[in-house]
């Protein structure tokens, strides 16, 4: 009986740790599943990362491909041209609208043969010509020079070199203080940081002002060749040092390499441009309207200048006419102005009325020494139409009165006529030819 109680007893224990073991194994197996079933979500999550950065790689291929397809499809050379510093041969000039259409194609020409040699060039590639001037004051400088008999040949060659291609345009930047490089400087920056300009031409060769604007684009120790210096006329010393820092061409086929000679033997610079200077003047000298012909190192001319008819002038060094020196009575100024005082210019200023005692115009009054500077100076105040005038006898303006501070867009002195460069001043005998440089005093 005891042995059979036992052996019941054994059973039970049995049962009841396989129980036990069975309770255990289905919970190991529970956990398991669990840790599968978290493995398997986290793979779905890692397949549906791994799938959407698949696609953002492949959408960002794309849009790669199609920012560079596009860049490529648009991509252009740029050439900015400083028409004032950089005139076209005179050759061109004459022949009126086929001489510009030549001008536009021969230009189109070289700088293709120019670009061809360049890493970055595409056989696609546009290329862009803006010529930018002051159209009415080059058109004067082209006619004093006697390089073109009328202003309207230069307007029919602008509309020539216009008609050579759709992308050549040569434009009238305006008649205002520093216009055309303005527009010069603008379009470079423009154009610099678009991604479709794969290179820029820059032609402005006489005009020193563009040292200062190009200096930041100069690269430390090598040559930044994104930009290419065109030079027609010699560069000065300060845009040379800068031009180091570029590419640089001559295309002595289009542009003139030297300056304009005008009627009277003597220069003007390439175009209208004056060499630049920040003061010309002692401040206490520039605040009278024309107060004296001094240097830039600011040592007076000082000769015994007479307001009498003679047939002695005054030029700068590229022969524009420059006028005395006068310190107006500004009573005898108000006098005038308020009076309307109907005195003759002929009589008082030229020394002579050819219409004698039949003038409509006062020849009664006996001028003052003072008077008669005042009478001058008002007289300049109307502008005489050449300012390479050689007439000696000339009483109208040849330089705008306000000088550095005239802001008037429509000045009615010529754009050659503000700004004057006066660092060196000539004598010039109308009648001998003779021409000596006044020495600083």
């Amino acid at each position: 009986m005891a042995s059979f109680r036992t052996r019941v007893e054994d059973v039970y224990r049995g049962d009841e740790m396989k129980k036990v073991l069975f309770e255990e194994m289905l919970a190991e197996l529970e956990e398991r599943t669990r840790e599968r079933d978290a493995a398997r979500s986290e793979l779905d999550m890692a397949k549906d990362t791994a799938r959407n950065y698949y696609q953002r790689m492949v959408q960002a291929e794309a849009d790669k491909s199609h920012v560079q397809t596009s860049t490529d499809c648009d991509r252009f050379l740029l050439v900015l041209i400083d028409g004032d510093s950089m005139p076209f041969l005179d050759e061109f000039l004459p022949r009126s609208i086929e001489g510009g259409e030549d001008a536009g194609k021969h230009l189109r020409s070289a700088v293709l043969d120019y670009y061809k040699t360049n890493a970055k060039f595409h056989a696609d590639d546009r290329i862009i010509i803006r010529v930018y001037a002051n159209v009415r004051g080059l058109g004067r400088t082209y006619k004093a020079a006697k390089i073109i008999p009328e202003e309207s040949i230069f307007d029919q060659f602008i509309t020539g070199f216009n008609k050579s291609h759709p992308l050549s345009d040569y434009i009238d930047a305006g008649a205002h203080k520093e216009a055309a490089d303005s527009k010069m400087k603008a379009n470079f920056e423009l154009f610099y940081r678009n991604r479709h300009c794969q290179h820029i031409m820059f032609g402005g060769s006489a005009d020193s002002s563009y040292a200062g604007f190009l200096g930041p684009y100069t690269l430390p120790g090598t040559i930044n060749d994104r930009i290419t210096m065109i030079e027609g006329s010699p560069f000065p010393y300060d845009l040379r040092k800068v031009a180091q820092g570029f590419q640089q061409v001559s295309l002595e086929t289009i542009f003139r390499a030297t300056k304009i000679q005008v009627a009277n033997g003597s220069q003007v610079v390439a175009g209208v441009k004056r060499p630049a200077a920040e003061s010309l003047m002692p401040s206490r000298e520039r605040q009278a309207p024309v107060t004296s012909l001094t240097s830039s190192d600011g040592k007076s001319r000082q000769a015994a200048l007479s307001l009498t008819p003679s047939p002695v002038i005054y030029q700068n060094q590229y022969g524009q006419r420059l006028d005395i020196p006068l310190h107006p009575d500004k009573d005898y100024l108000k006098f005038l102005y308020e009076k309307n005082s109907r005195l003759c210019n002929n009589f008082y200023l030229r020394g002579h009325c050819p219409y004698g005692a039949n003038c409509e115009w006062d020849h009664s009054q006996k001028l003052s020494q003072a008077q008669l500077d005042t009478f001058r100076y008002k007289a300049r105040t109307s502008n005489c139409r050449n300012p390479f005038c050689t007439d000696p006898t000339c009483c109208l303006g040849h330089m705008c009165p306000r000088g550095n501070t005239c802001n008037i867009a429509q000045c009615k002195f010529l754009p050659e006529m503000h700004n004057i460069d006066v660092s060196h001043v000539f004598q010039y005998n109308t009648e001998t030819k003779e021409r000596k440089e006044l020495k600083p005093s």
